[in-house]
């Protein structure tokens, strides 16, 4: 099984990737996640990416894409099963990831949008803080209390990412909005697309997800074992 989960910033798309990665066993693919860090690196392609992502709040080039998709696919054996976490995000990334699946003898069997509204999006990343040894996402008011404050899980500093002010996070979101749609047109025409409300506690939100992903894996188990719908 392979899902796409996708959402706005802030919809909370990482930690419900992460909870369906654990229930299904499944690799979870965090494209921003591994271009931050590729963006830390002393070298051309980090430099890149730094000024893209962080100074600029926009999204990194296809190609650069389409070179870390490629690489992590490779590296898969084909029955793992993968959530891809906020890719594909646009047309053009569209066309290059529907044939890296094809290359690969992959399909994509669910894409899960994460609806919330900008302003919610706004008020949760604006409170976003992470730590800079462990980068153990907190949240201002809630798991520290100020910006003085230690990580209570390691110690260590906290930190606003450059990205995750209200502008930048505004940016990102007019980005999104305007490149997603053509995405979720796409695998909503294809009958995949399972649109779930962000809002409520990541419990509510993760209980409306299994609630479809359950009836999926049922379906996908009795197209392959046809014996099972008649009791053999």
């Amino acid at each position: 099984m392979n899902i796409i989960v996708l959402g706005p910033q802030g919809s909370g798309k990482g930690t419900q990737a992460e909870i369906l990665a654990k229930k299904y066993n499944l690799e979870h693919i965090e494209m921003g996640k591994f271009l931050r860090e590729v963006a830390k690196l002393d070298t051309k392609l980090g430099h890149h990416i730094h000024e893209t992502i962080n100074l600029q709040g926009k999204l990194v080039d296809d190609i650069t894409l389409k070179k870390v998709l490629h690489v992590k696919l490779a590296d898969l054996p084909r029955e793992q099963g993968i959530i891809f976490d906020g890719v594909p995000r646009r047309q053009d990334q569209l066309s290059y990831f529907e044939d890296a699946m094809r290359e690969f003898g992959r399909k994509i069997g669910a894409v899960i949008d994460i609806k919330i509204p900008d302003e919610e999006s706004v008020n949760r990343i604006s409170k976003r803080r992470i730590c800079r040894k462990s980068e153990h996402v907190l949240i201002l008011g809630k798991d520290v209390k100020s910006e003085e404050e230690k990580c209570p899980i390691c110690g260590s500093e906290i930190f606003q990412r450059i990205d995750d002010t209200p502008e930048r996070i505004k940016t990102r979101l007019e980005i999104y909005h305007k490149d997603t749609k053509e995405v979720l047109d796409f695998y909503r025409d294809k009958g995949l697309l399972i649109e779930i409300d962000g809002v409520g506690s990541v419990e509510e939100v993760s209980d409306r997800i299994m609630k479809k992903i359950s009836a999926l894996v049922k379906k996908i188990s009795l197209e392959c074992h046809p014996g099972l719908r008649a009791g053999i």
